[in-house]
């Protein structure tokens, strides 16, 4: 989890600005920087994986409960109008969401799947408690595909291949998209280029950078493209440190903890 909350932090001031960033050279955790909606959620699903696999009573209630429950702690991290009062609400029903917010959260998925086969069953799970739109989906199942495949040796030409076989065409390069691409939080339209961010890549910081220097949905964008590197690269121990100074002790914990459970 450590690269989707670093990527959600450093990506976090540059998601609304006037002039969108097209470039890489840019301030990490520049004024303004927070952990958002992206970081919420996926502690959420982390906590909630845990809890299935060690009560083994399944995921989805566990799922519905912590999403309900960290969101309303924090509840101005910058939700989307209809998640927003979906976890506001009593009622448990999925919304038909296509959007990236079930691509930026399913990072723990990937770590908790033994196989393959199950990361991508629990990353289907993690989208279908509110987004279950086949678009949105299959953004959350590519995501949880692209970090397995890379924590468990595969190459980046391997997982580009991968990605082009059952998910994404992936034929435009960065310096293709970036000149006319704009914010969109559309899962066909954004994790795509996140995962491009990543095989893009050569460090978790170039993986992040690549996705921020798109100019568009920055935050939930180098999320994913951290989410990826992470499992790849790793994170630089004093980039954790960084980041873990803009969380509150409770998140900080539940990263902590599902780090040490699932992550070793």
């Amino acid at each position: 989890m450590k690269g989707t909350i670093l990527g959600d932090i450093v990506g976090s001031p540059y998601e609304f600005c006037a002039s969108p960033v097209k470039t890489k050279d840019f301030i990490w955790f520049a004024e303004g920087s927070r952990f958002t909606d992206d970081t919420v959620t996926t502690v959420a699903v982390a906590a909630a994986l845990a809890e299935g696999k060690e009560s083994r009573c399944g995921y989805i209630k566990p799922l519905r409960r912590q999403l309900k429950y960290w969101c309303r702690r924090y509840p101005n991290a910058g939700f989307g109008r209809q998640f927003a009062c979906w976890f506001s609400s009593d009622d448990s029903a999925p919304y038909g969401s296509y959007g990236n917010g079930a691509a930026m959260r399913v990072a723990p998925a990937a770590w908790v799947g033994r196989s393959l086969d199950e990361a991508q069953a629990l990353a289907e799970i993690t989208a279908l408690v509110t987004h279950d739109h086949p678009e949105a989906v299959q953004g959350a199942v590519a995501v949880a595909s692209a970090i397995y495949l890379a924590r468990t040796g595969s190459s980046k030409d391997d997982i580009r291949a991968y990605m082009r076989k059952y998910f994404y065409p992936l034929t435009a390069s960065l310096d293709e998209i970036r000149p006319g691409y704009a914010f969109t939080c559309r899962t066909a339209d954004s994790v795509p280029e996140a995962i491009e961010a990543f095989l893009e890549s050569d460090s978790l910081q170039d993986a992040i950078g690549n996705a921020v220097s798109l100019g568009g949905d920055t935050d939930t964008q180098a999320a994913i493209a951290g989410s990826i590197a992470e499992a790849f690269y790793g994170v630089p121990d004093w980039l954790w440190q960084k980041a873990c100074s803009y969380l509150p002790k409770d998140m900080l914990a539940a990263a902590v903890n599902f780090e040490r459970q699932y992550m070793k």
